[in-house]
């Protein structure tokens, strides 16, 4: 599914929202977090064709189960039927990745904001990001890129806090030797 018939499938949601009036905030909502959830799915899966798909499958999840929601951090609420959709994809692939950290060079300095140039491009960052394991490559996305709590990122992947701040922690540090090499 492309990102255009995602974006019909919004404009179908609003109509029938507006068939439907206690639908409405329904397809507000799902309209507004749309660019975080592809942006996100799109870190999870490392493809747009999977991103798209899973986008998809949330935004028709969240749309049937609306009612039942209670309206408290929407975003977090969409990111976990996201988190699900994509565990749900990788069994049925039956191919999960596993990470081996203890394999990974770090860099001698701690200081990782200070030893990259204030110059480097976006794109290099979102290439290294893009290289992360999964787990790490998530909790980065949603804490750092996303600006969510780690609250709310435990919360949206179904882990403890404690989970994602050590992913967030070895993430950025793996990133942190990623782009100390490219400027070494």
């Amino acid at each position: 599914m492309t990102f255009l018939a995602l974006a019909i499938l919004l404009t179908v949601f609003a109509v029938m929202s507006f068939l439907a009036p206690h639908k409405e905030s329904a397809a507000v909502v799902l309209e507004r977090e749309l660019e975080v959830l592809y942006r996100v799915a799109r870190r999870m899966t490392g493809n747009d064709a999977d991103a798209e798909d899973i986008v998809s499958q949330t935004l028709l999840n969240a749309f049937k189960n609306w009612d039942s929601f209670d309206g408290r951090h929407p975003r977090s609420w969409l990111i976990r039927i996201l988190n699900n959709e994509w565990l749900y994809l990788l069994r049925k692939r039956k191919t999960r990745n596993e990470t081996d950290i203890e394999n990974t060079n770090e860099p001698a300095d701690e200081n990782f904001w200070k030893a990259i140039d204030v110059q480097m491009e976006f794109k290099q960052v979102v290439e290294a990001l893009d290289d992360l394991p999964e787990e790490y490559r998530v909790a980065v996305t949603l804490c750092d890129m996303e600006e969510m709590t780690y609250e709310s990122a435990a919360e949206a992947l179904g882990v403890p806090i404690g989970t994602i701040r050590s992913r967030v922690f070895r993430g950025r540090r793996i990133l942190r030797h990623k782009l100390v090499a490219l400027y070494s």
